[in-house]
């Protein structure tokens, strides 16, 4: 069962839940903005501090590209200007060989323990296939493992003293669990958001991904996909509450 959140509704929904800091985690450059960039926009106009991490180089997108890995980055950069991210990273790690490992959660889960999100927003590890327009469109291997490491992240490991202690070590670093996650990239959506207030943007945010926007391809498929947005909304905890559910080994 799917609900629509309109614009006026996202709003308040945003405003009584008082998210003052989120963090999106894409597979790729563009990710983020691809899916999930008009509910972005929106949330970065109600107030929200909005972070991006990125987790591979985005080396094998595009065909022909020198130094592709240097133009995807100023691409991001450009975007996440656009959509109104406060800060970007990039992880760095291999396009098409990404890897749901302890690496990569370490990394997620410091990057939780620094933001102290109070929302974050990633791809679905479900997402096997989807269909629209009569087909089915295989998911992604990178994207699956960005949302798994995601989650796998933020419980236990981010929550948790137990896990990655050496990074408490920093000033300023400490356990952290997020409110909620809500989850991009699905074939499962149990909501829509009606992102259409920041669609604008999304659209603009797109067309700096130029080298992947051949043709104008990567807007043209935002459009085919409609000014709402379709996420997996997961509760995790209330906002009184800052600690996870007891770890179980």
């Amino acid at each position: 069962f799917e609900s629509l959140v309109t614009a006026g509704a996202f709003l308040d929904a945003v405003s009584e839940a008082g998210f003052a800091r989120v963090l999106a985690i894409g597979a790729h450059p563009d990710d983020a903005e691809y899916f999930a960039g008009g509910t972005l926009a929106r949330l970065a106009d109600s107030g929200a501090v909005l972070h991006l991490v990125v987790c591979t180089d985005g080396a094998l997108g595009g065909r022909g590209i020198a130094e592709v890995v240097k133009v995807r980055s100023g691409e991001q950069a450009e975007a996440a200007s656009i959509i109104g991210f406060a800060s970007h990273a990039s992880l760095g790690h291999p396009d098409g060989a990404l890897a749901n490992d302890d690496a990569l959660r370490a990394e997620l889960a410091l990057a939780v323990r620094r933001i102290r999100p109070d929302l974050v927003l990633t791809h679905d590890p479900r997402m096997l296939w989807s269909n629209y327009g009569g087909r089915a469109h295989p998911g992604h291997s990178d994207h699956r493992a960005a949302g798994q490491a995601t989650l796998d992240a933020i419980y236990p490991r981010a929550a948790s003293p137990n896990f990655y202690a050496e990074q408490l070590a920093e000033p300023g670093i400490e356990p952290w669990y997020p409110r909620e996650v809500w989850l991009f990239d699905t074939a499962q959506a149990e909501l829509r958001i009606d992102a259409s207030a920041g669609f604008a943007r999304k659209l603009d945010a797109l067309r700096a991904h130029q080298s992947q926007n051949r043709d104008d391809g990567l807007v043209r498929g935002a459009r085919s996909l409609g000014e709402s947005e379709p996420f997996v909304r997961l509760v995790l905890r209330g906002a009184k509450r800052a600690s996870p559910p007891a770890e179980r080994s």
